[in-house]
């Protein structure tokens, strides 16, 4: 295929066991990295929280044993940044993730409001620790797990194989480790596909233009009921079409792809995703979206990468994030990237995730702030989609409409 060129292409190194990471820091991670290290922007760092919940729970000393385990044999556990900029790496001899205990929590878990005590103690990616596991005692009985790392060192696959190692070390199984020590790009740029179609454009917000001056963000877990055909791109659809009630301009969602669908059987917790950008005009409909994402992923778009985009690591941390990140003096102006984004986490198996003492009873993942950005997954034959809003764009009872329309759409069917 002309898109394709692998015989010019870097070859991966084999897939073996790891137990050391060193290597520089991709421009991806870079970019994660930078978000919320400058005092001048609004941002906070930008964390990956899974959030699992029971009725039930285990001894703290049981938490320790299996972190310990997982460790060992998952060096991305224990990551921290080294050097600055273009000479900024990963070295995995930092501090050990670190076990919280939180009593007397009266977070009900559906909305953002109550949850700060997630984030009240540091992560630090030069000093560690970058990697916490939270265990939380809620006023009403139930039990929280909840996993925080930083979006630089863990994606959605990587916190999910992470937290699927701790369960295999609680059920006394054989843990599987990390196989590959090579980063994101160097996947990408392996693959030599040079020709996409996924790009940027002007479009518009998910609810429309930004109003009112309030600063932050807001999310809430949305129910959708039993998974329906085609799930993905129906919940695309509804959001093109909430936007095409007050803007003319094409609707871009933009979906994470798992890049560990090129490398079968590669085993980390680091970064291993890219976004493909899904363009939808007024009027398309499912089957618009499907085939437009399903072409794309064909031709391997989401592996496509510039090298020239390596620039950017010639910056400060600092600088980066005042160029990407929102300030108090263009947070009510910034134009959007995309409509939307839509972190498909598909079926989450509970028995992967319970252990004798401990049944998983849901699962949830907190969406990254600044955008409408969503992830959306099924537990136990119920989908659920947790989406944020910043608040100049769900204010005037725009996120109970979207709410209310993306329920009907996704009951309704095509």
């Amino acid at each position: 295929m002309p898109f394709d060129r692998p015989e010019l292409a870097p070859a991966l190194p084999p897939l073996a066991p790891q137990t050391r990471i060193s290597r520089p820091l991709s421009t991806p991670e870079y970019y994660h990295a930078c978000v919320g290290t400058s005092r001048w922007t609004l941002e906070g760092p930008r964390d990956v929280v899974f959030v699992l919940t029971a009725d039930s729970r285990l001894a703290p000393q049981d938490w320790q044993r299996a972190l310990d385990q997982a460790t060992a044999v998952n060096p991305g556990m224990r990551l921290r940044l080294v050097g600055k900029r273009s000479k900024a790496r990963w070295e995995s001899d930092g501090l050990p993730p670190r076990l919280r205990i939180v009593e007397g929590c009266d977070w009900d878990t559906l909305t953002s409001q109550g949850s700060d005590f997630i984030t009240a103690e540091p992560l630090s990616l030069e000093h560690g620790p970058t990697l916490e596991l939270q265990l939380v005692s809620c006023t009403d009985g139930r039990s929280l797990v909840i996993l925080r790392t930083v979006h630089a060192i863990v994606d959605g696959g990587g916190a999910l194989h992470l937290l699927r190692e701790l369960f295999r070390a609680l059920r006394g199984e054989p843990l599987l480790g990390t196989n590959a020590a090579f980063s994101d790009t160097d996947l990408m740029i392996s693959t030599g596909t040079t020709h996409s179609t996924s790009k940027h454009f002007r479009t518009s917000w998910l609810t429309g233009e930004p109003s009112g001056d309030a600063m932050g963000d807001d999310w809430r877990r949305i129910p959708l009921g039993p998974p329906r055909k085609d799930m993905l791109a129906r919940v695309a659809v509804a959001m093109a079409e909430f936007a095409h009630q007050r803007s003319d301009l094409p609707a871009l969602i933009a979906v994470p792809v798992d890049l560990r669908r090129h490398v079968p059987g590669l085993l980390s917790t680091t970064n291993f995703s890219n976004m493909l950008f899904v363009r939808l005009d007024k009027g398309d409909g499912i089957a618009h979206f499907k085939q437009r994402l399903q072409d794309m992923l064909a031709q391997r778009m989401e592996t496509v990468y510039p090298r020239i985009l390596d620039i950017v690591k010639w910056l400060p941390l600092r600088w980066f994030d005042l160029l990407v990140s929102r300030t108090r003096w263009n947070y009510r102006k910034r134009k959007p990237m995309e409509t939307a984004v839509i972190s498909n986490l598909g079926r989450i198996d509970t028995e992967a995730l319970s252990c004798p003492g401990f049944t998983l009873k849901h699962l949830f993942v907190h969406p990254l702030g600044g955008s409408a950005f969503s992830a959306m997954f099924c537990v136990d034959g119920q989908v659920e989609l947790i989406l944020n809003l910043p608040r100049v764009l769900s204010g005037e009872g725009r996120f109970d409409a979207f709410v209310d329309y993306l329920q009907r759409r996704v009951a309704e069917g095509d």
